[in-house]
This record gives C-alpha cells, sequence and structure tokens, in this order.
C-alpha cells in the first residue's frame, strides 16, 4: 500500500470495501482473543457474594454492633448501606460492565481522572498483601484441628511456658478493684495458707493465647525487634498463595466454579454453629448482649463512623475487584437486580453471624464464670483466633467444631482474596496486551511476587505490620477514593450522560432518582464529612497488657510510615490529574501552532471565533475532564447510538497497524491506547501515546 492510501485509512476519508472487511476480521479475532465472560450469570452473583461476604462479616461486624449500641447499631448501618453503600456498588458494578474494563482504564471517561483507578489498584494490593496473611492463619488452625485432643485446649507443649493456664471455674486469677492476683477467689480468702501477690495481666497467659502468639507468630516484644521470617507462618502463607493462584489461573473460568464452594459453604456452616452454640447454657445471655439496643450511642458520632467504615470494608467498594468482576458479563446483563441480591446477602449475614458469635462468647461466658462483656471486646483475628477457638475447645465434639469453624473462615477468606487477587492481574493485563495470551504466567509471577512481599508478615514483629497496614491502608483511603469515584461519574463524567449509558445496557435507567440524590448529594457529603473526621481523630496506635505482652505504643516514626501508606493509597488521584493536565497544555501549543500557519495560508479572519476562545490554561482543565476518544463499551458489536463513531475509529486503527506491521516485518503488538490523529487532526509524526 502506498504512503498516500496509507494517509486515507488514517484520516478516516476513504475505505474501501476489501479494507473494512479485512479490518472487521482483524477486530473480531481480537475480540475473540481477548473472550473473557462468566459462563453462567449466576458464577458472577456467587462470586460477587463470596467477595463481598468475607471475614469481616464474621469478626468485625458483631464487635461493632456490641460496642456500638447492640440492636440501635443496626439503624445506622442500615442507613449508611442505603445511602453510600448500595449507590457505590451499583456504580462500580455499572462502570465495569459497560466499559469492559477493569480500574485501570474504566476512568478514561474522564482522562485527568484515571489516577481513580490506580488509586483502587493500589488499596486492592495492600489489602491483598495482607488479607492472604490472615488466610493462611486459618489455615494453620484448619490442619491443626484434625486431632482429638486440640493443641491450644491445654498446656503443656514446648511452646507454653509457666505463665500457661486453661481458663475454667476456678482456675481464673481474681480481681478485685481493678487488681489481679496470682491466686484463684478461695485461695485469696485463704490468706493462711496462700500468700496472693498482685501481678500484671501478662503475667497469667491462655493456652488458646500462647497458642496463636507464641507457636504461630513468635511475636516480639516491640516493634523493632523484627526478626526473620518464621517457619510455620511462612509455609502456611506460601500454600495459601499456591491455592489462590490455582484456583483462578484461568480467571472467572476457573475462580466463578470454586465460588459455588466459597458463596454457599459458609451460610451452611452458619447455619450449624448457631443452631449448635444456640442450645448451649449461657447463649441467651451472649445473644442478649447483642441485640439489647442503646439508644444513647446512635446520636454519637463514632457510632456512625463505624458503620461507614464496616459498610465499606464489608462490601469490598473503592478496590477495583466489582469493576473486574463485571467487565467479564455480558453487555446486557441485568447487574441491576444482581446488585440487590448481593447486597441484601451482605448486610444480612453480619447481621446473622453476630448470633452466632455472640452466642458462643455467651457459652464461654458462662463455662469460665466471666462477665459477656470481657469477650464481647475481641476483634479481628483476637475473635477469630483466641475466644472463638477457646469457647470451641470447651465445647463437646471441639476438633469437628473447629474443623468446620476454620474451612468457613477459609472459604470466606479466599472468596475475598480471588477478588483481589484479579485486580492486579487485570490491570496488568489490560495495561500490557501482549500478556493477554499469558495469563497463566502472569497469575503464576504476581503470586509468586506477592509471597514474596507478603513475607515480612511471618516475621516476629510482622503482627505489629500488619496492624499497622490495617489501620492506614486501605481503610480511609477506600473512603477518599469512594469520593473521587461518586464525584467522577455524577459531576465530571456527568449524571445524565452515564444513566443512557446505564439505559444502554439495561433499557431503562434503572433507579435514577434514588441514585440522583445519593450520588450527587448525599454520599459525597457523608463521605467527606467521615474522611475529615478520621483524619482528626488519629492517633498513635498503641496495646493494653495482655496475652503475656507488656503495654506497647508503637514508636513515633510508625506514624510517619502510616500517613505514607495512606498518602501512597490516593496520590495517584492528583498526580495523573496533573500530569495529563500539563499533557493537554502543550497538546493545545502544538494545536494553536497549526491553526495559525492553517489561518494565514487560507485567509481566515483573525476575528472569527474570538467571543467564544479560552485562555489555553483554561481550555487544558475542560479537555482533561473530557473523555478519551476511544471511551465506550469495548466490544465492537456494542457501537451503536452515541458511540457508533467507535466503529469507523477500530477499523481505521486496526487496518493501518495490520498493513504497517505486514510491510514492515515487525513482529509486536498493538497497544490500543494510542490517541489517533484523525481525531485531533495531527499528522503522522506527531501521533502520540496517552497512558492516562
Amino acid at each position: 500500500m502506498s504512503n498516500k492510501r496509507i494517509y486515507k485509512i488514517r484520516r478516516g476519508t476513504h475505505i474501501p470495501e476489501a479494507t473494512e472487511t479485512k479490518a472487521g476480521t482483524i477486530i473480531e479475532i481480537k475480540e475473540e482473543k481477548d473472550h473473557h465472560e462468566w459462563d453462567r450469570p449466576r458464577e458472577f452473583v456467587f462470586s460477587l457474594i463470596s467477595n463481598s461476604v468475607g471475614l469481616g462479616n464474621v469478626w468485625r461486624f458483631p464487635y461493632l454492633a456490641a460496642k456500638n449500641g447492640g440492636g440501635a447499631f443496626l439503624i445506622p448501618y442500615f442507613i449508611l448501606y442505603f445511602l453510600i453503600g448500595a449507590p457505590i456498588y451499583y456504580l462500580e458494578l455499572a462502570l465495569g460492565q459497560f466499559s469492559s474494563r477493569g480500574p485501570a482504564t474504566a476512568f478514561i471517561l474522564a482522562k485527568g481522572w484515571q489516577g481513580v483507578g490506580f488509586a483502587m489498584i493500589i488499596n486492592s494490593v495492600l489489602c491483598m498483601f495482607y488479607y492472604n496473611v490472615i488466610i493462611s492463619w486459618a489455615l494453620f488452625y484448619f490442619i491443626a484441628s484434625f486431632r482429638t485432643t486440640l493443641l491450644w485446649k491445654n498446656c503443656g507443649h514446648w511452646w507454653n511456658d509457666e505463665r500457661c493456664f486453661v481458663p475454667s471455674i476456678g482456675s481464673s486469677p481474681f480481681t478485685i478493684n481493678g487488681t489481679m492476683y496470682n491466686c484463684t477467689e478461695s485461695q485469696f480468702f485463704n490468706n493462711t495458707k496462700y500468700s496472693c501477690q498482685p501481678i500484671n495481666a501478662k503475667d497469667r497467659v491462655t493456652s488458646t493465647e500462647q497458642f496463636f502468639f507464641q507457636l504461630l507468630l513468635n511475636k516480639s516484644k516491640r516493634f523493632e525487634d523484627f526478626g526473620i521470617p518464621q517457619v510455620y507462618p511462612a509455609l502456611s502463607l506460601l500454600v495459601a498463595w499456591i491455592i489462590v493462584g490455582a484456583c483462578i489461573i484461568r480467571g472467572v473460568k476457573s475462580s466463578g466454579k470454586v465460588a459455588y464452594f466459597t458463596a454457599i459453604f459458609p451460610y451452611i456452616v452458619l447455619l450449624v454453629l448457631i443452631i449448635q452454640s444456640s442450645l448451649l447454657n449461657g447463649a441467651v445471655e451472649g445473644i442478649k448482649y447483642y441485640v439489647i439496643p442503646q439508644w444513647e450511642l446512635v446520636a454519637k458520632f463514632k457510632t456512625w463512623q463505624a458503620a461507614a467504615s464496616q459498610v465499606f470494608f464489608s462490601l469490598g467498594l473503592s478496590f477495583g475487584s466489582l469493576m473486574a468482576y463485571s467487565a467479564s458479563n455480558t453487555f446486557k446483563n441485568n447487574f441491576f437486580q444482581q446488585m440487590c441480591i448481593v447486597v441484601s446477602c451482605d448486610c444480612l449475614t453480619g447481621v446473622f453471624a453476630g448470633f452466632t458469635v455472640f452466642a458462643t462468647i455467651g457459652y464461654l461466658a458462662k463455662e469460665l464464670n466471666e462477665p459477656v462483656s470481657k469477650y464481647a471486646d475481641s476483634s479481628g483475628p483476637g475473635l477469630a483466633f483466641i475466644t472463638y477457638p477457646e469457647a470451641i475447645a470447651h465445647m463437646p465434639a471441639s476438633s469437628f467444631f473447629s474443623v468446620l469453624f476454620f474451612l468457613m473462615l477459609l472459604a470466606l477468606g479466599l472468596g475475598t482474596q480471588f477478588a483481589l487477587t484479579d485486580v492486579p492481574i487485570t490491570s496488568i493485563l489490560e495495561l500490557f496486551p501482549r500478556f493477554k495470551s499469558n495469563r497463566q504466567l502472569t497469575v503464576i509471577i504476581t503470586c509468586t511476587i506477592s509471597f514474596l512481599i507478603s513475607l515480612p508478615f511471618t516475621c516476629p514483629g510482622g503482627i505489629y505490620l500488619f496492624e499497622l497496614l490495617n489501620q492506614y491502608g486501605a481503610n480511609i483511603s477506600m473512603i477518599v477514593v469512594g469520593f473521587f469515584e461518586v464525584y467522577t461519574i455524577a459531576y465530571i463524567y456527568g449524571f445524565n450522560r452515564f444513566m443512557n449509558d446505564v439505559k444502554m445496557m439495561l433499557g431503562k435507567r434503572a433507579a435514577e432518582y434514588y441514585l440522583f440524590l445519593t450520588w450527587c448529594i448525599i454520599a459525597p457529603v457523608i463521605m467527606l464529612i467521615i474522611t475529615f473526621s478520621n483524619l482528626v481523630n488519629t492517633k498513635r496506635m498503641s496495646h493494653s497488657a495482655s496475652a503475656g505482652y507488656e503495654a506497647y505504643e508503637y514508636p513515633d516514626w510508625s506514624v510517619i510510615v502510616g500517613w505514607c501508606i495512606f498518602i501512597a493509597c490516593i496520590i495517584p488521584i492528583p498526580l495523573v490529574f496533573i500530569v495529563n493536565y500539563i499533557r493537554e497544555y502543550f497538546a493545545l501549543g502544538r494545536k494553536e501552532i497549526i491553526q495559525t500557519i492553517d489561518s494565514s495560508t487560507e485567509n481566515v479572519s483573525q476575528y472569527d471565533n474570538k467571543y467564544f476562545e479560552k485562555p489555553r490554561y483554561i481550555e487544558a482543565f475542560t479537555q482533561n475532564n473530557l473523555p478519551r476518544y476511544d471511551w465506550g463499551p469495548k466490544k465492537s458489536i456494542n457501537h451503536y447510538g452515541l458511540y457508533a463513531h467507535l466503529k469507523s475509529i477500530e477499523s481505521n486503527e486496526y487496518m493501518f497497524l495490520h498493513d504497517a506491521l505486514s510491510k514492515s516485518g515487525i513482529n509486536g503488538y498493538f497497544n490500543g491506547s494510542f490517541q489517533k490523529d484523525y481525531i485531533h487532526d495531527r499528522s503522522t509524526s506527531e501521533m502520540s501515546e496517552e497512558r492516562f
């Protein structure tokens, strides 16, 4: 093909019929190669449930509910689910399905705001690192449960020391007026025989605590005593990453099948556990503590703050996993109906799990003659790996229920971990299309690198790093990213335009008035208030004396590290905006030079359109907020209506690429992120590649 012919194809002025057919063939081949869809819609739904219904529903929600008003906590919880959780969930599913893109490229709907997608990826990656550490702990406990007598049921093992004791009625240290003594209540009142001395909480450690902190973690006394990776947690982490890699190696084709188990099995176990625990002595007292409302706490801002953080973390918002999953849907899939199912399941699962947890805590408190409040303060790892295993150890058939419980934790954790890990993999394949034919290799490399990066968590000081990352990474940053996500769609791209995109998929502007109120008004305001209050109330992390460890306050430098983690989670948003603004500014400068030359040769009046002319810095800002030239549905079959122009763009670019490569004999690949000269009226030599 001559240079003249190439020029005509690039400018779109003439496309011969034979060429059009050839281009269509190239596009079809590429789309077939990129074909990556769910086998069945229910696999998508189960994967969403598996992603959203995670460990936070079991170990975080019950603790927050009991601490922030019991049954009254459900009021702010349900309200924020309705005003923030469901609308953003809808947004992420709609955006991913419409564009068939993950978070790395979905935000080309506003060129300068693609940093929102990159921030989601960073949130997902950081959470992915430490979340799989929790799964590795559950895996260790699961394997250790296959014994007649559970290893944490009693003392006398090589990891126990003289401080170890097994809690039971009569064996707990006696406490009076806030002072703990190294003897039981009966011994305390028999001073003639026993010499009881005041002790610190660190001088008595339960067998369950020593199993977790001494055997599994080998926890150091300070963050500074970090140490080297330990054998048991490192091996458990390796196996956990192997499981994750094996289950997602074929993408939604494999993870969709695993989702049948990870989504359904936890509900079966929760049902079994709630029936079993509700029959135990003391279960009623535990459930009362959980459900009896404390109405005065509802008026406190701290309660609403806790509810908002739980909504974000539980639904998996701002991680990009929802976009990555919905990008594999068919264009006409009814995601709105699926969203209603998943959000309802996630919302009610936390409430349901609370009954199981507090019935068990009530039983444990009754068995040990302790108040329910002593164990109700446990959350996170403390609840899942200390309090609950201790309760199970006192149950009949303890090994059986231990296997069930930790298998349930594995199923809950793995479902979320699959989604988190899929985000960076999807992003790599989108940003570097050459790897699309090597997805399996990409998965293996990603999981291997993630394992190596996660190894510090298996060191004696790793638990301190875990808690630091849990506090600063993927916490406040999730709400910040959620705010910019809603702002970009509702105000930059435009609420009306996005609802028209939804209509292309569903045939209607589903839940339009509800979304207008939440996206444009209520959700941004609430997220701003919560973000600023979180930032203002942030303080240095500390631990009280417990489990054989003295009270500890994190070093000063940990605050700096924590804020660096937070900034790293959100920095892509302003950074990408600034970089793209500068590029638009200089691109407009080049365009002005070309227009000046054209106007001088064509004798165009210098006063034409001067009234509407904008300074370059303002025009660059406007251009920065516009969609990229190739924004729209990714598949050519959906290029109609407002996006019909994408057919000619795609035909032109692939024909030019095919002819150019075949003539030059270059073996290469084409990155679909090029900004073509026929859009911006540039010459061939001025064509530049857009990364953002």
